[in-house]
C-alpha cells in the first residue's frame, strides 16, 4: 500500500472529499463515470481533482488503497479479541462485503492500468499480500483457540474467501461464506 503524504489541512479535506465523492459516483455510474461529476460532487474544481489525481487510474488506485488499508486495520483491531474464531469470521464477512462492493472499482482499476491484458499490476499483488498478512494473525489465533481447523494458511483462506465473494451474485456471497465457514470450522466431537 502506498504511504500517505503529509498534506495541509485544507488539502487533506479536499483529498478526503474527492475520495468519498469518487466512491459514490463510481458506484452509481460505473467505471466510466465522469471525473467532472466527481469534482462537482466533492465540491471542488477540476484543477483540484487533477492536482491530487492526475489520472483516472490514480484516483481509483487511491480509493482502493484506502479500502484495503481500512480492511487491514479492521483485522489488526480484532487480533486480541476474546473470541478469536468470531473475530476471524466477522472480519471475513467484512472482506466479502468489501469484495462484492468493490467489483466496479476493481474492474475500473484494471481497465485504467497500462500493460498486457490479464496481467495483474504490481499494486494488486501488494494489496493481496497486505490482506494475507492481515489475515495471518487472526487465523493463527482462531486455530490456536480450536475455532478453525489446522492446516489452513492465510493465503489459502483469502483465496477461498475471494472465490466465495465472486461466485454468483453479491446477494449469494453471505450464504456461500457460511458454507465455506462450515468447512473450515471443526465439528463438535472431532
Amino acid at each position: 500500500m502506498a504511504s500517505r503524504p503529509v498534506r495541509r489541512a485544507d488539502a487533506q479535506r479536499n483529498y478526503d472529499r474527492l475520495l468519498a465523492a469518487a466512491e459514490t459516483v463510481l458506484d452509481a455510474d460505473g467505471a466510466g463515470a465522469s471525473l467532472d461529476d466527481i469534482a462537482k460532487a466533492a465540491g471542488v474544481g477540476n484543477a483540484t481533482l487533477y492536482r491530487h489525481f492526475p489520472t483516472r487510474g490514480k484516483l481509483i488506485e487511491a480509493i482502493y488503497d484506502q479500502r484495503i488499508r481500512l480492511l487491514c486495520e479492521a483485522a489488526e483491531n480484532r487480533v486480541t479479541a476474546r473470541d478469536p474464531g468470531k473475530a476471524l469470521i466477522d472480519w471475513l464477512r467484512e472482506v466479502v462485503v468489501h469484495l462484492t462492493e468493490s467489483r466496479v472499482l476493481a474492474e475500473a482499476f484494471m481497465a485504467a492500468q497500462p500493460g498486457p491484458p490479464g496481467v495483474e499490476p504490481p499494486q494488486i499483488a501488494a494489496w493481496h499480500k497486505a490482506v494475507d498478512n492481515a489475515a495471518a494473525p487472526l487465523l493463527a489465533a482462531a486455530q490456536a483457540d480450536g475455532a478453525i481447523r489446522p492446516g489452513l494458511d492465510a493465503t489459502d483462506l483469502m483465496a477461498l474467501t475471494t472465490a466465495v465473494a465472486r461466485a454468483g451474485s453479491p446477494e449469494q456471497a453471505d450464504a456461500f461464506l457460511d458454507l465455506l465457514l462450515e468447512g473450515i470450522t471443526p465439528r463438535q466431537g472431532n
